[in-house]
């Protein structure tokens, strides 16, 4: 994908995520999708549509934006599995996955509809059905575009994340709307309908925090696959020269011995970077439990190592060895620091190579309530300037360009439900310094 695709998508995503959390109602919200999906030029058209349960099981639009949306009134679309089902809004509801057309001119599924299609410039078309878990809204995202093969998986992917949130929240705002309607009837069944809104919206903050994971490692791309490369090279070049030994009439094998050590050791090297990688990725959340802040800690470094080296950045730890041990998820733990990190990073990349220096320290604080563990990321950056600190964990707000101004806001979001503390402070110097503040195990 180009340079300048990847940015559209993410200032897509950008504006999508700010109308999940900002729209009033379930219509407001599933218009404003579509709106911005087709405000930057990639689709010609996007709308949104939900199965009926009538004898013709019709897909009817519920939400449209583009160009040519007259192009809705005159097709008819159905969810079953005669012709006017085959289409991917139909087929995407039938079978609960993602459908797509590389090439109306030559697709048999979509001919009902070809002739249409092509007087309006469409060339590809997809649809994601709206599906978070086991909650199933019985509907589709459809995008049209003018290039023909303009659906990888990339996009596949990434359109099929953007339907799990959607999903989430419509169902977070009827959850909303039944509390409002039954208020009247029984508190017990508008306390279950709260119940399941709450759900809801924590699983598409879920979803949110996954896919910002994602994104950050996506930052971090070139540096990873370079740290990966160079043990694999080493394997390669070592099992070579192993070979060549063992051709030998009489082999070194104290020297091959110490090469395949070697080997050993520079595969555990790509597997801990891998590993970490999949564990960081993991979509599911992981139970609250012990963990060890120094563990946490440790436990992200292999991942920003290289991205350090890369910018010429020193990193210095000063690590209490007392550190208590916090109740929490390791691996949302891990974003918050890694995101610290990562933006520390950020703001050195223009300053002097004198100052390109980030310390990561942790301490214990007592408290009236016990001891409480404290990690600070500092750095020698640009800082936040006189009014920024105001603004810092706001969602969306960001000084980055094309950034979404997401990772500050989800990780105050985590340490607060951590029962923790997040805040930052000017240095006195030069850059600023982030604080994470954890109540330990009682």
């Amino acid at each position: 994908m180009s340079d300048r695709r990847l940015d559209r998508r993410l200032r897509t995503l950008y504006a999508c995520i700010e109308a999940l959390f900002q729209a009033g109602s379930e219509q407001e919200l599933l218009q404003c999708i579509c709106d911005t999906l087709v405000a930057d030029g990639e689709f010609l058209l996007a709308w949104i549509g939900y199965g009926e349960n009538d004898p013709g099981k019709a897909v009817r639009p519920v939400a449209q934006a583009g160009h040519g949306r007259d192009f809705l009134e005159g097709a008819t679309f159905s969810w079953g599995g005669e012709e006017r089902g085959q289409a991917p809004a139909g087929a995407a509801i039938r079978t609960g996955k993602a459908c797509w057309v590389d090439d109306i001119r030559t697709d048999p599924s979509f001919s009902p509809w070809r002739t249409a299609a092509l007087a309006h410039g469409y060339a590809s078309c997809m649809a994601v059905p709206l599906i978070a878990g086991a909650v199933d809204l019985h509907g589709t995202l459809n995008l049209y575009s003018a290039e023909r093969h303009a659906f990888e998986q990339s996009a596949i992917a990434h359109f099929a994340g953007l339907a799990t949130c959607l999903t989430r929240a419509v169902v977070a705002l009827r959850g909303h709307l039944a509390d409002d309607l039954t208020s009247g009837v029984t508190a017990l069944r508008a306390s279950e309908e709260r119940r399941r809104a709450q759900e809801a919206l924590h699983q598409a903050q879920t979803e949110l925090a996954h896919v910002t994971r994602v994104m950050t490692l996506g930052e971090l791309a070139a540096s990873i696959a370079h740290e990966i490369n160079q043990p694999l090279a080493a394997i390669i070049a070592d099992a070579n020269a192993c070979l060549h030994w063992l051709d030998a009439a009489r082999p070194p094998l104290d020297v091959v011995r110490e090469t395949l050590v070697a080997i050993a050791n520079d595969s555990d090297r790509a597997a801990e970077v891998i590993s970490r990688i999949r564990a960081f990725l993991s979509r599911s959340s992981v139970p609250h439990g012990p963990c060890d802040p120094a563990e946490v800690i440790r436990g992200v470094l292999p991942l920003v190592h290289p991205e350090l080296r890369r910018h010429g950045i020193i990193l210095e730890m000063s690590l209490a060895a007392d550190l208590p041990t916090v109740m929490g998820d390791r691996i949302q733990l891990q974003q918050v620091l890694l995101n610290l990190l990562m933006n520390a990073a950020e703001a050195m990349r223009e300053v002097l190579p004198e100052r390109r220096r980030l310390v990561v320290r942790s301490t214990v604080e007592h408290r009236d309530d016990g001891p409480w563990a404290v990690v600070a990321v500092e750095d020698a950056g640009v800082g936040f300037g006189n009014n920024g600190d105001a603004r810092l964990f706001d969602a969306f707000y960001t000084t980055k360009p094309g950034g979404l101004g997401m990772g500050l806001s989800i990780s105050r979001s985590i340490i607060d439900a951590h029962a923790g503390r997040l805040w930052a402070t000017t240095n006195p110097g030069h850059g600023a310094t982030f604080h994470v503040a954890l109540p330990g195990m009682r």
